[in-house]
C-alpha cells in the first residue's frame, strides 16, 4: 500500500531570512501549505523555488485563528503543523513516515516533542518556550481548535504521541533581541485581552509571586538549570513575560 499523504501548514510573515531552512527540513513532504501574511519582503519568491508549494494570503490575527482558517484548505489528509521558525529533525520524518505507512491510522493526532534551540544550542531541559505539541493531525481536527489570542489549543481526544525521544521539532523562537522583546510585549497584551474579556482580575499576588514562582517551576522543577546561562536566561525571560502579562491586565481592569 502507498502510504497516506501529507501536507505541512505554514503561517508566515516577512520571514526571509530563515524560511528557507524550515522548508527545506520539510520538502519531502507531499504538499507545504502556506498562508501568508502579505508579507512584503522575499519570503513568497523563497517560497516559489520549492515546486510542492501552495500559497494563499490572509491577514494574520494569532497563529490558532490562522491555522482554522486554513487548514480545510490543504489537499490531503494529514497535517504537519510547522512554523517558519522550527525545523523538522530527521528522525522525525523517519516516526512520521512510519505512522502514514500503516494500513489504518487508528488515531486522528499525534503530540511532538519540541527542543528550543537558543544562542545556537539545543536546550534539553527547557520548558517554558514549550516541550510538547500536538503537530501530526488529520485534517478534519481543526475543527477541535480552542482559540485564544495567545497559545490556542487543539484538543484532540483520540490522539497519541510519537515517544522516540530523538524525533522532535527544533523551535527558534529567539534570533533578534529587539525582536524578541517586542514578540514578548504583544504577547502579554493579548494574553491580558484573554483573561480581561474573561472578567479574571490583577492582584497583587499576580504580580509579585507568580512571576517568582514561574521562575522557579521552570529552573528548579523542570531542571532549566542544566542548561546553564541558556537556561538561566530562558528561565528568567519566562518570569518577566509573567509579570508583563499581569501588569498589563492590571493596567484595563484599572481602565474599565
Amino acid at each position: 500500500m502507498q502510504r497516506h499523504k501529507i501536507s505541512a501548514f505554514i503561517p508566515v510573515h516577512n520571514v526571509e531570512d530563515i524560511i528557507e531552512e524550515c522548508l527545506e527540513s520539510i520538502k519531502w513532504v507531499d504538499e507545504i501549505f502556506i498562508v501568508d501574511d502579505f508579507s512584503t519582503d522575499r519570503t513568497i519568491e523563497i517560497c516559489k523555488k520549492y515546486s510542492n508549494v501552495k500559497i494563499v494570503q490572509h491577514k494574520y490575527e494569532n497563529s490558532g485563528a490562522q491555522r482554522y482558517w486554513g487548514m480545510p484548505q490543504v489537499s490531503n489528509e494529514w497535517v504537519l503543523i510547522i512554523d517558519s521558525d522550527e525545523r523538522c529533525t530527521m528522525e522525525l520524518r523517519k516516526e512520521i513516515e512510519k505512522i502514514l505507512s500503516q494500513n489504518e491510522i487508528k488515531f486522528d493526532g499525534y503530540e511532538v516533542h519540541l527542543k528550543t534551540k537558543f544562542l545556537g544550542k539545543i536546550q534539553n531541559h527547557d520548558r517554558y518556550l514549550g516541550h510538547i505539541g500536538m503537530r501530526l493531525v488529520r485534517k478534519k481536527s481543526y475543527k477541535e481548535y480552542t482559540l485564544k489570542r495567545v497559545h490556542s489549543t487543539l484538543d484532540i481526544k483520540n490522539h497519541s504521541r510519537i515517544r522516540n525521544k530523538k524525533a522532535y521539532i527544533i523551535h527558534i523562537p529567539i534570533r533578534d533581541f529587539r525582536q524578541h522583546l517586542q514578540k514578548i510585549i504583544r504577547y502579554a497584551e493579548w494574553s491580558a485581552f484573554d483573561m480581561f474579556e474573561k472578567g479574571e482580575k490583577a492582584h497583587w499576588y499576580n504580580i509579585t509571586i507568580r512571576p517568582f514562582f514561574k521562575f522557579i517551576k521552570h529552573y528548579f522543577i523542570k531542571l532549566g538549570f542544566l542548561d546553564g546561562i541558556r537556561g538561566l536566561i530562558l528561565c528568567i525571560i519566562a518570569s518577566i513575560t509573567v509579570f508583563l502579562k499581569f501588569y498589563y491586565l492590571y493596567i484595563l481592569n484599572h481602565q474599565r
